[in-house]
């Protein structure tokens, strides 16, 4: 059966994705390796016959489709995040891989360790497949024939990686004695189900609809206007507010009740046998997508938008907030212009399974060409970000864009993480059979147990460091200054695991912010470590 793999490289590739992808299911201790399980079937298969390889062009394909929607994901929160918190993270995190990259060339060089499976030994430490593949291209162009080395030392490492910044955080939140829910209620991000309330304003309340918001000083917005029990109308934000106007609003019922008191009295409203409706549409329109609330005038269109669902994520809208493909939208519409609206925001599963992705086509291949620009560096040397670099940074821009004229970036929710998914399994297949014959003499080898251990010292350094400086200096809760850490490693399997144990959004609001950062900079700081060594 080796043999056959060994000579059916996509039936081999088939297999490794279907064992590896099925093993990443399986919990642990409430912690599964997801599609990372994929690595270690290809390692453990090429271990078993070396024979057994996957084309390159497999894995660096796969890289880029991995991290060009991730970048496309995290664009938007990158840059809103940055001109007030995110700068500081983002100082912080190079500091943070400057001095990684000196200790782990101090360790390296004093033990006298290997430079490839050292170099891979720091990727793996801080789990950047990126980073190792970047390493990986310049052993390429190097030696083809040690491309396995780097892969050695960053499968070595990986395991520790996990294990490390999960224990970090666990005996960190017992030591501190945590409170996951208090931590995230002060910080604003306990989301309160959405519900509606009437308001009768106040004489003294003047302007138009659309400014009740700041009128309020709360995040709602006012969907119908009250004319009479059974008779109700679009609270169009350009309609000047008269006396005593009466108005359904929504939003958490603590925003909703604030609201009520600064703006006038609550009002008794049904919502039964009016002449509006509420109901529930995804966009699917391209037209829509990439585009603010504000934009789209929907008023004119005949309905308002209630709530916004992104992902598993409900929101109340204002008119900056951005419209993306596969939102579920709830609108406030008159019965006769359902179709009308329903038509206006597509509504259809169909187009959003039929992915156009010749924008994704078009970003892939700019980043690819920015991965390929040579970066001069002293001595002659040369680096590129590479098909793992150049991808991320077009697609952080990108992703902050969401459209360009007529070119929608985004991707629909569900297309964009299967491609993650897949560009990821891909990648990892085709790294781990290329370390194959390496790892087999590794597993023999007493002083890979050195390369485990000094590559799960930097992980627990650099867990630790985070959680020190997040909270001393930026005085981050806990629970996000481990969200920091888990986005140093860029790693799913960690954030993961602290999305279950807090049970809250505050690790995902540090790793979000830091990620992008980390990403990029692991893979600039595993080649020049590589070079350096």
């Amino acid at each position: 059966m080796l043999d056959f793999f060994s000579s059916n490289p996509i039936i081999a590739l088939a297999v490794i994705l279907a064992v590896g992808l099925a093993i990443g299911q399986i919990r642990f201790l409430g912690i599964s390796l997801g599609a990372a399980a994929v690595l270690f079937v290809a390692l453990g298969l090429a271990t078993a016959n070396p024979a057994i390889q996957i084309p390159p062009f497999v894995y660096q394909l796969g890289l880029a489709m991995f991290v060009y929607v991730i970048g496309l994901s995290a664009g938007p929160v990158f840059f809103k995040e940055f001109a007030s918190r995110g700068w500081k993270l983002t100082l912080f995190i190079i500091a943070l891989l400057i001095s990684l990259v000196a200790l782990a060339w101090v360790i390296i060089k004093a033990l006298g360790l290997d430079s490839m499976i050292g170099a891979g030994m720091f990727a793996g430490s801080l789990s950047s497949t990126p980073g190792m593949a970047a390493i990986v291209q310049i052993v390429n162009g190097q030696d083809p024939s040690m491309v396995g080395e780097p892969v050695i030392g960053y499968s070595l490492a990986y395991p520790g990686a996990v294990l490390g910044t999960i224990l970090v955080a666990a005996i960190g939140a017992q030591i501190l004695k945590v409170d996951h829910l208090k931590d995230a209620s002060e910080e604003g991000l306990i989301t309160a189900p959405l519900v509606w309330k009437g308001v009768q304003l106040s004489p003294e309340i003047t302007g138009k609809v659309g400014d009740l918001p700041r009128l309020s000083g709360q995040s709602i917005i006012a969907t119908r206007i009250v004319d009479d029990p059974h008779s109700h109308r679009l609270a169009d934000p350009q309609l000047p507010i008269t006396p005593g106007m009466q108005l359904l609003i929504n939003g958490t019922e603590e925003a909703v009740d604030k609201a009520i008191a600064a703006l006038g009295e609550e009002r008794e409203t049904k919502i039964e046998d009016t002449e509006l409706i509420y109901t529930r549409l995804t966009v699917s329109n391209p037209e829509v997508a990439g585009r603010t609330v504000g934009d789209l005038k929907t008023v004119e269109h005949g309905f308002m938008i209630a709530r916004i669902r992104q992902g598993d994520t409900e929101v109340v809208p204002d008119r900056n907030t951005v419209i993306n493909l596969s939102d579920r939208i709830r609108v406030v519409v008159a019965p006769g212009r359902v179709a009308e609206v329903r038509k206006f925001l597509g509504d259809s599963e169909k187009s959003l399974a039929d992915v156009n992705l010749l924008p994704f086509a078009i970003g892939l291949s700019l980043g690819l060409l920015l991965g390929a620009i040579p970066i001069p560096l002293p001595g002659g040397t040369t680096m590129s970000l590479g098909f793992g670099g150049g991808p991320i940074v077009v697609g952080l821009i990108l992703g902050a864009l969401k459209r360009t004229g007529p070119i929608t970036w985004q991707l629909p929710f569900h297309a964009n993480r299967t491609i993650s998914t897949l560009g990821l399994a891909l990648f990892l297949a085709g790294v781990g059979t290329s370390a194959g014959a390496g790892f087999r003499g590794a597993l023999t080898d007493p002083s890979s147990l050195i390369y485990m251990g000094t590559g799960f010292g930097i992980t627990l350094i650099s867990a630790l460091v985070c959680a020190v400086f997040c909270m001393a200096v930026l005085k981050l809760k806990w629970d996000e200054s481990m969200g920091v850490a888990a986005g140093v490693t860029t790693n799913p399997a960690i954030i993961s695991y602290l999305n279950g144990q807090t049970g809250t959004d505050l690790p995902n609001r540090g790793y979000a912010t830091v990620y992008p950062t980390a990403m990029v900079g692991k893979i600039i700081a595993a080649q020049l470590l590589f070079l350096l060594l």
